[in-house]
C-alpha cells in the first residue's frame, strides 16, 4: 500500500486501483474497509499527515510531513546541472554525489522487482541515476579530477552501453589522465556496437571528440556539461536586494567544497537581515548536498563552555549511522563525548561525567576540528553561528582555531555579528575571516518588495520613512497592529530593544531629541536636556555607532523616521509635553536672537 502511494505520489489513487494492485483479482468482500484499515495502520506509524484522502481514494502526503528520497535526489540532480551551467563544478559535484547516495543501487522498490505498477518509478530512478552520473563526471573533469570522472563515467557506460554522453565523458577522462589510446579504443568499441546492433554511426559530437583526441587538440570545455539543461535553480523564497551578498556566499561555499575552509563574518545593525541571509545560505548549502550545522548564541549562556558548538553538533550526531559516527569521531570520540553527551549515547557507552574543560582548551579544539573534518569528508559542511557577539570567548577562539587549522576540509563557517558589537569580535578573527557588511536596501529593492505586496504606490514613501532598513521595510509593508503614529507594534518593540541596549542615558537623550524632528542640532539638544555640549556629543556618537543616528551636515538625524516615531510614541505624555514646551522656548529664543538688529533710522 505504501509503495503504491509512493509511486503514485502527487495523485489521488482511487480505491479500485488500490484493490487491483493489492489483491490482483482476489479482493475481499469489502475492499474499501480493508484499505481504510491499512491506511489507519500506516497513519499510526507514520503520522496522520503521511496519507491524506478518504473513501474516494488516498494519496501520499507532501513535504514537510513526507519526504521521498527520489524527489530529494531529483532536486539535487537539477541543482548539479544548474551549478555546472553556472561554472561552479565543485558545488555541482557535491550535489551530484549526494544524489547518487540517495539513489544508492539505482533501482526503485527493491522488494517489488516484477511489479508492473512500479515501472514508472524504475524509469524515473534510472533516468535520475544517468543524469547524476553525467553531472558528477562532468564536474570532476572541470575540477581536474580525471580519476573521479573515469570511475563515474564507467559506471554509466556499464549501466547503458549505448549512452553516448557517458562514452564522451569517459573518453575525456582517459585523455585528461594522459591515456588517449584508451579513449580511442573506447570510441572504436562504441562505434562497432552502434553499427552492428543498431545500424547507426556515433553522433557528430562523439565523432568530433574522437577527431580532437586523434589530433591532440582536445577542447578545454566540456560540451556535454555545458548542455546540462538548467540554469541555477531559483531560491524557494524571495530575498530581494541581496544578489551581491548571496554571490559572495556562493563563492565562499564553492571554495569550501573545493577543500579550502572559509570563515565568513556577516555584520550589520539589528534588523538589517543578517539572520535572513544566513538562512538563505543554509538553504543554498542543503540544496547542493551539503550538511548544515547551526546554532544561535545567547548572552545568558556565555559562561557555558562552547555551548553554541554543542547545540550545533548534538542534533546531527544522533542522525549519523553508527559506523559513520565511529569513523567521523575517530580517536577523539571520548573528548567529543564529554562535550556532546548525545555522542556517548549514540556510541552505546555511558556518558562521561568529566568537564570537557578538564582536557584543556587546546585538546578540545583539536577534537572538535577533527570531528568537523571527518563530517566534511562525508559531505561539505556549513557551520552557522547566529549572533556570535553573544558567545563566550571560548566559542570565538574555536572559530579562529577552525579558520587556521581546519584545512584541508570542506568547511564553511558563517557567523553573524551585530554591527555595534562587531569590532571587538571581528578583531579577534582579524586576518583569518572574511567580512561581509550588510547595508540598507536600495530604493529598487524596496519598490520590488512593495510590488510583491500590492503596495507599489507606497514604495517611495516607505523608503523615505525607513531609509531601506530591512526589518522596518518589511514590517511597514505588513502594516499590522499600527498605533496612531503608524508604526507597527512589532517594529516599536524592535526599536525599543535596540535603544535599551545602548543604555538609559542615551535612551533619555534620544527620547528628548525625538520632539525636535528627524534632524536636530546637538547644541539645542544639550540645552533641552540641561547637559553640557560635550556630554551630548559623546552620547550622540555612541548612538551613531549603534546605527540609531546618522550625520546630516552639521546636525544629527535619526537613522530612519520610524525610530523617531517609535520613541516619540512610547515616551509618556507628561514627559513628552515637558520636552515639547522646553523645545518650543529654546527654538523661539534662538529665532529671536537671529533677527537682524534694526538701525534707528529704520524706526523714523
Amino acid at each position: 500500500m505504501l509503495a503504491l502511494l509512493t509511486v503514485e505520489r502527487g495523485r489521488v489513487v482511487p480505491i479500485h486501483r488500490i484493490e487491483e494492485v493489492l489483491w490482483e483479482g482476489h479482493a475481499p468482500k469489502r475492499p474499501a474497509n480493508n484499505v481504510a484499515t491499512l491506511v489507519s495502520r500506516l497513519r499510526r506509524v507514520l503520522g496522520h499527515h503521511a496519507i491524506t484522502g478518504g473513501r474516494d481514494g488516498y494519496r501520499l502526503g507532501t513535504a514537510p510531513a513526507v519526504r521521498v528520497d527520489v524527489d530529494e535526489a531529483a532536486a539535487l540532480v537539477a541543482e548539479a546541472e544548474g551549478r555546472l551551467a553556472a561554472d561552479e563544478p565543485t558545488v555541482a559535484g557535491v550535489a551530484a554525489s549526494r544524489a547518487l547516495e540517495f539513489l544508492n543501487s539505482g533501482s526503485a522498490l527493491e522488494g517489488e522487482p516484477h511489479a508492473y505498477w512500479a515501472e514508472v518509478a524504475w524509469r524515473e530512478v534510472s533516468d535520475l541515476v544517468r543524469r547524476a552520473r553525467h553531472a558528477a563526471a562532468a564536474a570532476a573533469l572541470q575540477s581536474a579530477e580525471p580519476a573521479v570522472a573515469r570511475r563515474v563515467a564507467e559506471a554509466a557506460v556499464l549501466a547503458d552501453r549505448f549512452d553516448e554522453a557517458a562514452y564522451r565523458l569517459l573518453m575525456r577522462a582517459h585523455a585528461a589522465a594522459g591515456e588517449p589510446a584508451r579513449a580511442l579504443l573506447l570510441y572504436a568499441r562504441l562505434r562497432d556496437a552502434l553499427v552492428n546492433e543498431l545500424g547507426t554511426d556515433p553522433a557528430p559530437e562523439t565523432r568530433d571528440l574522437h577527431l580532437a583526441i586523434l589530433r591532440e587538440r582536445l577542447p578545454m570545455s566540456t560540451p556535454d556539461s555545458n548542455a546540462l539543461r538548467a540554469p541555477v535553480p531559483a531560491s524557494r523564497s524571495m530575498l530581494v536586494g541581496r544578489d551581491a551578498e548571496m554571490a559572495h556566499v556562493a563563492h565562499a561555499w564553492s571554495a569550501a567544497t573545493a577543500g579550502r575552509p572559509v570563515v565568513l563574518v556577516v555584520t550589520g545593525e539589528s534588523g538589517i537581515g543578517k539572520s535572513r541571509l544566513a538562512a538563505e545560505a543554509a538553504w543554498h548549502v542543503s540544496s547542493t548536498g551539503g550538511t548544515v550545522l547551526q546554532a544561535e548564541c545567547y548572552e545568558a549562556e556565555r559562561s557555558l563552555f562552547l555551548q553554541p558548538f554543542v547545540d550545533a553538533l548534538s542534533p546531527h550526531v544522533t542522525r549519523l549511522a553508527l559506523p559513520v559516527l565511529r569513523e567521523v569521531a575517530g580517536e577523539q570520540a571520548f573528548v567529543i563525548a564529554t562535550l556532546v553527551p548525545e555522542m556517548a549515547r549514540a556510541l552505546g557507552s555511558p556518558p562521561d561525567e568529566r568537564d570537557p574543560a578538564e582536557f584543556g582548551r587546546s585538546r578540545v579544539y583539536q577534537a572538535v576540528t577533527a570531528f568537523l573534518r571527518g563530517l566534511a569528508a562525508q559531505a561539505p559542511v556549513l557551520l552557522l553561528l547566529d549572533d556570535l557577539h553573544n558567545a563566550g570567548d571560548a566559542t570565538v577562539e574555536l572559530v579562529h582555531y577552525l579558520a587556521r587549522r581546519a584545512a584541508p576540509a570542506r568547511l564553511l563557517c558563517i557567523a553573524t555579528i551585530r554591527s555595534e558589537a562587531s569590532e571587538e569580535v571581528y578583531q579577534s578573527l582579524d586576518g583569518v575571516a572574511q567580512r561581509l557588511d550588510l547595508e540598507a536596501l536600495p530604493p529598487a529593492a524596496v519598490t520590488k518588495l512593495a510590488a510583491a505586496t500590492g503596495k507599489d504606490e507606497l514604495a517611495a514613501e516607505i523608503f523615505q520613512r525607513t531609509r531601506g532598513h530591512t526589518l522596518s521595510v518589511v514590517e511597514t509593508l505588513r502594516g499590522q497592529d499600527t498605533d496612531d503614529s503608524g508604526v507597527p507594534e512589532s517594529l516599536r518593540l524592535a526599536v525599543l530593544r535596540r535603544v535599551r541596549r545602548v543604555g538609559d542615558q542615551i535612551e533619555r537623550l534620544l527620547r528628548a531629541a525625538a520632539v525636535l524632528g528627524s534632524a536636530f542640532d546637538p547644541l539645542v539638544l544639550a540645552a533641552l536636556v540641561d547637559r553640557t555640549p560635550n556630554e551630548v556629543a559623546y552620547h550622540c556618537e555612541q548612538a551613531l555607532a549603534a546605527r540609531l543616528l546618522v550625520v546630516s551636515g552639521r546636525r544629527y538625524a535619526f537613522a530612519n523616521e520610524l525610530i523617531r516615531q517609535a520613541l516619540h510614541a512610547t515616551t509618556p505624555e507628561p514627559t513628552r509635553r515637558i520636552h515639547q514646551r522646553r523645545a518650543s522656548e529654546l527654538l523661539s529664543d534662538r529665532t529671536n536672537r537671529c533677527q537682524p538688529i534694526r538701525r534707528s533710522s529704520d524706526w523714523t
